[in-house]
């Protein structure tokens, strides 16, 4: 009976994850990149193809439906409300209190506090959105949260 009690969570938790990588998916398609973003991921996966394990196992899994299903298009064709390597964002995990952040895909356009890196979970979430728009956010442990982003403005270069 104790052991029935252990497996139930694994089962619905592989539910869950399917349903989540599913989600996912969908998310890589209705997004949108930039070419030059395009290219930042394929490096992202790279690096975190090398480590492999864990997170970043996820994240490459994350990047390469991107890579695989979202719209690539000239940088300069890619429509304002897309968020882009360089967008400032404001965006709200599971409906809780909007958070501001600026994406981006090198260490040296970090900007302090508010900086989220590309080629980190929430970061791959993110870039290709269009403000309004709701997806899965992949965690760490591989479940999901919801990720809301709110707005998207154009304040840097893409980096």
């Amino acid at each position: 009976m104790n052991i029935s009690r252990q497996h139930e969570p694994i089962v619905e938790s592989s539910e869950v994850r399917k349903d989540g990588y599913a989600a996912l998916c969908q998310l890589a398609v209705s997004c949108t990149l930039a070419k030059s973003d395009r290219r930042a991921l394929a490096e992202h996966i790279l690096r975190a193809d090398k480590i492999g394990t864990g997170a970043f196992a996820m994240l490459t899994r994350l990047l390469s439906q991107k890579l695989l299903y979202a719209t690539v298009l000239d940088d300069d064709k890619v429509c304002p409300t897309i968020a882009v390597g360089g967008s400032g964002i404001t965006y709200a995990i599971d409906e809780l209190e909007p958070q501001d952040g600026q994406l981006f895909h090198y260490d040296e356009y970090a900007l302090g506090q508010n900086g989220i890196h590309v080629g980190s979970l929430l970061g791959a979430t993110l870039i290709g959105m269009k403000a309004g728009a709701r997806g899965p956010f992949l965690q760490a442990n591989g479940t999901f949260r919801s990720v809301h982003l709110l707005s998207v403005s154009h304040c840097l270069p893409v980096a």
